[in-house]
């Protein structure tokens, strides 16, 4: 509905930005990645990938730097018991790659409690929900995955619908991921490989 905001900055604050558009001041709710970039940069006109929430009492709009920032915070509220608050404390504690990661059993569920307000159980139902999504995540990527999807034939994701495809379950296909940092270039060698793991598991 809102794709995007461009206009003068005139405010940043921790969490929110003001940019005027049409001759009207509009806060925007923001990431510190967001906030950050700009206070570095400075520039007097910005643009930014936008999301409209409306809610029963209030209309807000939430704006980032980064497209596929907002491709993670829009993943996370399709996830159940996250809010817009939810999402945006999850995505202050983590890049999408990151959470992508943790997601792929690279990193330990326990990690997103960092994220101020996510518990225990909070962490374990999102890892499940973000597992289900993670052909939505396929490029949420760093600048070193970049490089070594470059020299390798597959991704993380190739990997896990394969082992799925064999009938492997989602626990036992982390955990192999995760125990396998350094696996062949070929996709075939790599799940040659992890079936070793899981076999020995």
């Amino acid at each position: 509905m809102l794709e995007y905001i461009k206009g003068p900055l005139t405010q940043i604050g921790d969490s929110y930005l003001v940019v005027e558009v049409g001759g009207v001041g509009m806060k925007v709710i923001a990431t510190q990645n967001t906030t950050g970039k700009f206070k570095r940069e400075t520039p007097e006109t910005i643009s930014l990938h936008t999301h409209l929430h409306i809610s029963e009492n209030k209309w807000e709009v939430f704006g980032f730097a980064d497209k596929v920032e907002r491709e993670a915070f829009l993943l996370l509220l399709d996830c159940r018991g996250v809010g817009t608050k939810a999402a945006i404390n999850i995505l202050n504690s983590f890049s999408p790659a990151r959470l992508r990661r943790i997601a792929l059993g690279q990193e330990p569920v326990t990690v997103l409690q960092q994220a101020q307000g996510i518990g225990a159980k909070s962490a374990d139902r999102i890892l499940v929900e973000l597992k289900e999504k993670l052909p939505e995540m396929a490029n949420w990527v760093d600048g070193s995955e970049k490089k070594k999807k470059d020299f390798t034939q597959y991704s993380p994701d190739d990997l896990y619908r394969a082992l799925k495809n064999l009938g492997y379950r989602a626990s036992e296909i982390q955990t192999a991921i995760s125990q396998s940092p350094d696996l062949p270039p070929t996709l075939s060698e790599a799940v040659k490989e992890l079936l070793r793991s899981i076999g020995k598991s």
